[in-house]
């Protein structure tokens, strides 16, 4: 068919063809044959995709109430959107005609491959998994970010299995609001609950519902797709591949990765970085757990953390040297100039001030220890300890902590120097963005805030991937052994669009975690609350506030900022400065507060006189098993899964499709079982009782 004649039909897809809801058996498919192909090139492959955005979702069914057992798909859809306009939604009952309606969709498009999104898609591709390889053999190529979460699949057939979940970082509900799409999710139309055998008769709300949530997700992965300015083979497979290649393209002329090839580290050193590298700084004061703080308790968030620290601080910008073997007032002496990371061995050492609520010396990632007490996590107090850490980390140390004896050894420096220009200005750029968008435009807005939030973690993306594959017989999942020195050079060094190094990441988080604990000094001391009650990497929850202190604290982060030449963004005469410690009034405000651990406490908010609880593994929705008394917030509280949805996941994997007693054709499934969350809290020492055991401890010389 000539060229001419297929825009003829796209013409006719875009005015005349009117969208339809159909059961799969009775859709006239040839349609889909004016659909056009685009073809990638430039990468030395010519394969044509079908330029159509298709979405598959599977409502899957309990065999038998109450038993954790093998479930079954009970319903499918399947929905194809193209040029701006919904095409059809497909659907039906059983997984083996899912795979039959993909194959008739793919026989009538005309491109070489056809890309097929599902949100949370390694959740339906275990109930089909069988049923794709009995139809299309086993995937010839399969992307796994962790054993049980395939992002995508390909087969030899030309179908490829897309994950949106992973690239929208939020439910489709969720999605689909803050994208604004004409087609919402239908919540609460369909009973999860209800056992349903594949001959189901479905009500008119049930056919809503299973078909809003492709239609939802098709118009989503279209406004993005328009957004970025796409093609359906391009659109990137992860949120952080949103800005990755925009910040590629302004690096190139700034030869960028001439940059990253001249202070890139040898493996040897990156293995050191790895160990220097920590995450966010999440904890609570080990004094008041399980007390019930009756008042008045404010949290202060930092504005774009991680942002503020790419722009404001200084970086390494050499090459890493060897040091030789030194005492710490060696390496803060010189901390201005140069970045330090190296091991520091620490003898015969404790906390100076035995009520400090927040430790910073974090056991997960010392290298040895003896004697070591710890605060859910953290270090008070030890005979010995090595760990890796910056000379941000070791200004920390050293104002918390006393010790006998210590040593600074396998140390390296770079000279510090801002980031690039042009990366600096990406990130103000983003900033800007998503600030002066808030409350426009929804698409542009969320994509603002999607891809600031990416940024850092381009940075901080491990040199070396772990390979994890799956066994298609078993569905197990193993990680092959690597040579990661090669695999360093390989995939990371001789990778030309490799353009931010590692380290800059790791200075992000070590800058991030200074200023919080510059934060923390913010807090005035009074009524026996003397340190902060709750820290979550940038956030902090404290009884009273110092305001000049905070007011310094903003006022230097605001003049670093105008250091690099970095002004506030002003939006109808109001400021917005990034990095700067705020407070949202009363929505910040709690007139009751309860800590039980990291990631484990309740407020009562002075905005609503509700409570709020954050629990790692129980939604929001738990708050309502406390029945409005935070007294009940301790350890073994039950958070109720018939009242928060809390779910756990078990897989059944089968030798071979089989028919149930029912007629229910079934092959592997997931069942998700409503399950309680038992409240624990963190192990509590009396700090004055350490001293009082005899400690034997191993001398280094």
């Amino acid at each position: 068919m000539k060229r001419s004649e297929l825009y003829a039909l796209k013409s006719d897809i875009v005015n005349n063809r009117k969208y339809v809801f159909c059961y799969w058996e009775n859709y006239n498919y040839s349609f889909l044959q004016n659909i056009m192909y685009v073809r990638r090139s430039g990468r030395g492959d010519r394969s044509t995709y079908d330029d159509c955005i298709i979405m598959f979702d599977t409502e899957t069914s309990k065999k038998k109430k109450g038993e954790v057992y093998h479930n079954h798909v009970c319903a499918f859809t399947i929905s194809v959107r193209a040029y701006h306009h919904n095409i059809v939604t497909l659907w039906g009952r059983r997984p083996d005609d899912c795979i039959k309606c993909m194959t008739r969709i793919m026989e009538n498009l005309s491109g070489d491959k056809t890309i097929m999104y599902a949100h949370n898609m390694p959740y339906d591709y275990v109930f089909l998994r069988k049923f794709l390889m009995q139809s299309y053999g086993k995937p010839i190529r399969q992307l796994n970010v962790k054993s049980h979460y395939p992002i995508s699949i390909e087969y030899n057939n030309g179908l490829i299995l897309r994950d949106s979940l992973i690239l929208s970082q939020c439910k489709l509900e969720k999605w689909a609001d803050d994208l604004d799409v004409e087609h919402k999710k239908a919540v609460g139309k369909w009973d999860y609950d209800k056992i349903r055998n594949q001959n189901e008769h479905y009500t008119d709300d049930e056919l809503e519902y299973i078909e809003h949530d492709t239609l939802a997700g098709v118009e989503c992965i279209d406004k993005l797709m328009t957004n970025l300015n796409k093609k359906v083979y391009s659109m990137p497979y992860t949120a952080t591949g949103i800005p990755r290649e925009e910040c590629y393209k302004r690096g190139v002329p700034n030869h960028a990765h001439d940059m990253f090839l001249k202070i890139s580290p040898n493996y040897d050193i990156y293995e050191i970085l790895e160990k220097v590298f920590h995450g966010g700084y999440t904890h609570a004061n080990r004094h008041l757990i399980k007390e019930v703080i009756d008042t008045f308790v404010k949290c202060y968030d930092f504005t774009s953390s991680y942002p503020f620290c790419m722009i404001a601080k200084k970086f390494p910008m050499t090459t890493f040297q060897k040091f030789d073997d030194c005492k710490c007032d060696d390496i803060l002496d010189h901390a201005d100039n140069y970045a330090f990371m190296f091991k520091l061995i620490l003898y015969k050492f404790k906390l100076k001030d035995e009520f400090e609520s927040m430790p910073v010396l974090q056991h997960s990632k010392i290298e040895n220890g003896i004697n070591l007490v710890l605060d859910n996590g953290r270090i008070l107090c030890g005979g010995y300890v090595e760990i890796y850490i910056t000379e941000q980390d070791l200004d920390i140390i050293k104002r918390q902590y006393t010790w006998e004896k210590h040593l600074c050894t396998d140390v390296y420096y770079s000279v510090k120097d801002y980031l690039p220009r042009w990366f600096t200005d990406y990130v103000y750029e983003l900033f800007k963005n998503k600030t002066m968008l808030k409350g426009g435009d929804p698409v542009d807005y969320a994509l603002a805030k999607a891809k600031l939030n990416s940024l850092y973690g381009m940075c901080v993306q491990k040199a070396i991937q772990q390979d994890i594959v799956e066994d298609y017989e078993t569905g197990d999942f193993t990680t092959k052994k690597q040579n990661k020195a090669e695999l360093y050079k390989s995939k990371y060094i001789d990778n030309k669009r490799k353009i931010l190094p590692y380290q800059w990441g790791v200075w992000v988080t070590a800058y991030a975690l200074h200023n919080l604990f510059e934060l923390f000094e913010c807090v005035e001391p009074s009524e026996g609350y003397d340190h902060a009650i709750y820290t979550d990497t940038d956030s902090c929850y404290a009884h009273a506030w110092n305001e000049s202190k905070l007011n310094a604290y903003n006022d230097k982060c605001k003049n670093e900022l105008l250091a690099n030449g970095y002004d506030a963004v002003r939006v109808n005469d109001k400021e917005y400065w990034l990095g700067v410690a705020v407070s949202e009034g009363v929505k910040d405000e709690y007139s009751q507060f309860r800590v039980q651990g990291a990631k484990r406490y309740c407020g009562r908010s002075l905005k609503d006189g509700e409570l709020h609880i954050t629990v790692a593994g129980v939604p929001k929705s738990g708050a309502k098993c406390l029945n409005d008394n935070i007294e009940n917030f301790q350890k073994d509280f039950i958070f109720s899964g018939a009242v928060t949805g809390k779910k756990t996941h078990t897989y059944f994997f089968v030798d071979d499709i089989y028919t149930d007693e029912n007629g229910n054709i079934t092959g592997d499934s997931i069942d998700l079982s409503q399950c309680d969350y038992r409240l624990d809290d963190i192990d509590i020492f009396d700090f004055e009782k350490i001293f009082e055991e005899e400690i034997e401890v191993q001398t280094y010389e």
